[in-house]
């Protein structure tokens, strides 16, 4: 317990230093740091104008934290029942002092400290009943926030830093030990502010908007979102100049209403992925899907990716074929996900954990060499084996191995998608990747949609330009490794990746080279390295995919075509409008308020999802970061 103040010692006398400050504010400033220094704090109170006299001058009383002092501007509600745990720090301390204004003949007024006497028993108020503060850099009034603090945490708020982290950055600067549940309430007041009258779907619709986003957005009978797809300019323009691979999954815990989170990813030609779109949809099933999908390929125009990157997931696995048919686009199977699955599946059907080892020997020993191997008949000779010697021990494993992922062999084996232009894309594990960096940016799993598409915007301008330092890396650095033939001309005009996967590869030649390169990626080979290397020959941009050549994805190649496709649609759009004057004033009506809902979602009147109480996912008690 911290030691009394000396009830015996008048603390006015500490006040009284006869010093004329030029303005009330150093007055007061004075006041708090003589009182600080003493072991207690004092509040302002109330102003005392006195018109008496020649000079009318005015005074500010200050009195001690513990005083009680409570004002009430409301009326407490007589109806509603007490709360039983308030509890108060007053102590009814009667300590007081004054600020006075000082009347000056030839100069501006200036301020003096001043006790003050009571006027009932005329009783110095120089006197305290408490004890010292203990703790005085955690006492509220050395924590609270000045306005430029406040200013800070706005635009620390706006680029996406965490509470904790923003609490951080502030103690550190200023040596004040802020508490960070008023950081919380200045976020929250801050966000109410910015929202206005709007609710949180209509303040994401109008940022999203504002932003210049392309926006989708599908809604129930009683006006409920049930489904919302946006996707940022830059991406657009990302998406046209790289549209060969698509990858798609969903995730999980990211908002407050426990629907799927879902992520449309692009590649670059510089190793980085960028994100297409994303999308909030209420359930997973193939009409939300081809929906989805629909969005993606309004975004494209009249070009297709040449692949698609999924799970297995049955919505995906059934609408794909409907929006991007084959021969086009290829959907391939994550072969990650088949390969973890058929593992788990295996543990199930031997014995459960005790038997892990065993169905992991079993998974090694057929399925992955299966699932790896670069010809069809390893691959059909692996399956064979499994299905020969495990028909006898397990006939469960076989028949799962057949019914769930052999009529799909041709989306996940090695042997089939080599001859697929994926540029090394098998598996999802770019968007898993923006899974998890995305969720850096959420902070919490549980913020309206207006939050989440906040944080979705910052993590994406955060990708770009992460994206841009290494576009123009790859124009503005020449590689080493490239200075001599075949690869000299390819220098600052291909992705730099480009010339390492090539030269990469052909290091790792040993006896015999696949070509399955130059099918998967759009580069030379290895054997076709080596080869070059001894006749002393160059390779030219114009050997290489487009792809690998489009380094400025503002000005990407097929530029005509899709102005003359651009210039079709609007042709389109004309007659549809003659179409629908034809038909009269509520065809009109009904194409005016399609065209500009459309145009302007934000002015829709769409309302807040409900929140589902049982989403998929992680629980709600996981350690990992959202």
């Amino acid at each position: 317990m911290s030691e009394l103040l000396p009830a015996d010692h008048d603390y006015t006398q500490e006040f009284e230093n006869g010093i004329h400050y030029a303005s009330v504010e150093l007055a007061e400033l004075a006041a708090k740091t003589i009182a600080q220094q003493c072991g207690f704090f004092i509040i302002r109170g109330e102003w005392k104008p006195n018109t008496a006299g020649l000079h009318p001058v005015t005074a500010l009383c200050m009195y001690c934290d513990r005083s009680s002092r409570i004002v009430k501007s409301y009326k407490p509600d007589t109806t509603k029942e007490t709360r039983g745990n308030i509890s108060s720090k007053g102590t009814g301390c009667q300590f007081q002092i004054c600020i006075k204004e000082v009347w000056q003949k030839d100069g501006p007024n200036t301020w003096v400290i001043v006790g003050v006497t009571s006027r009932e028993t005329g009783a110095n108020r120089g006197f305290h009943n408490h004890e010292k503060v203990l703790y005085p850099e955690h006492h509220r009034h050395n924590k609270q926030f000045s306005e430029a603090e406040k200013e800070r945490l706005k635009l620390m708020r706006k680029a996406g830093v965490r509470p904790n982290q923003q609490k951080t950055t502030l103690n550190t600067e200023g040596g004040v030990h802020h508490d960070i549940k008023q950081m919380y309430n200045i976020n929250s007041k801050t966000r109410l502010d910015e929202m206005g009258e709007m609710d949180a779907i209509q303040f994401a619709l109008h940022g999203a908007e504002h932003r210049g986003y392309h926006i989708c957005l599908q809604k129930d009978s009683n006006n409920v979102l049930t489904n919302l797809f946006f996707a940022h300019p830059t991406s657009i323009q990302m998406l046209h100049a790289w549209p060969y691979v698509i990858l798609i999954d969903s995730t999980y815990k990211t908002n407050r209403y426990g629907w799927p989170w879902v992520e449309i990813i692009g590649v670059t030609p510089v190793k980085k992925n960028f994100n297409i779109a994303c999308a909030i949809i209420k359930q997973e099933t193939k009409e939300t899907y081809e929906w989805l999908l629909r969005c993606i390929k309004g975004l494209l125009g009249d070009t297709v990716p040449n692949v698609i990157v999924t799970d297995k997931e049955g919505g995906l696995l059934a609408s794909i074929p409907v929006v991007f048919p084959l021969p086009h686009t290829v959907h391939l199977l994550c072969l990650w996900h088949v390969n973890n699955c058929v593992k788990q599946k295996f543990e199930v059907l031997l014995g459960g954990i005790a038997k892990r080892e065993v169905a992991q020997a079993v998974w090694k020993k057929y399925f992955d060499k299966a699932a790896w191997s670069w010809t069809q008949e390893g691959f059909l000779q692996k399956i064979n084996e499994f299905e020969r010697v495990w028909t006898v021990k397990n006939k469960k494993m076989v028949d799962y191995v057949r019914g769930e992922w052999l009529p799909h062999q041709t989306m996940w084996a090695k042997c089939y998608t080599n001859h697929v232009f994926h540029l090394g894309n098998t598996s999802s594990n770019r968007v898993e990747s923006s899974h998890s960096s995305f969720k850096t940016f959420l902070v919490s799993g549980r913020g309206a949609i207006d939050t989440c598409f906040a944080k979705n915007h910052n993590y994406m301008e955060h990708q770009f330009l992460e994206v841009v330092n290494e576009l123009h890396k790859s124009l503005n650095r020449n590689l080493s490794r490239a200075i001599e033939p075949p690869c000299t001309f390819l220098r600052r005009v291909v992705s730099s990746e480009a010339i390492k996967l090539m030269l990469d590869g052909a290091a790792e030649l040993k006896d015999s080279c696949a070509c399955h390169f130059q099918m998967t990626h759009g580069l030379k080979c290895a054997c076709q390295i080596v080869q070059a290397k001894e006749e002393g020959r160059q390779f030219y941009a114009q050997e290489l995919h487009v792809f690998w050549r489009t380094l400025d994805y503002k000005n990407p190649p097929r530029q005509q075509q899709v102005s003359d496709e651009i210039e079709l649609q609007r042709e389109h759009f004309r007659r549809l409008t003659v179409e629908v004057e034809e038909r009269g004033p509520e065809a009109v009506r009904q194409a005016r308020d399609a065209l500009f809902y459309g145009l302007h979602p934000a002015e829709d009147n769409v309302r807040e999802p409900e929140v589902n109480e049982n989403p998929r996912g992680r629980p709600r008690t996981s350690t990992m970061a959202v």
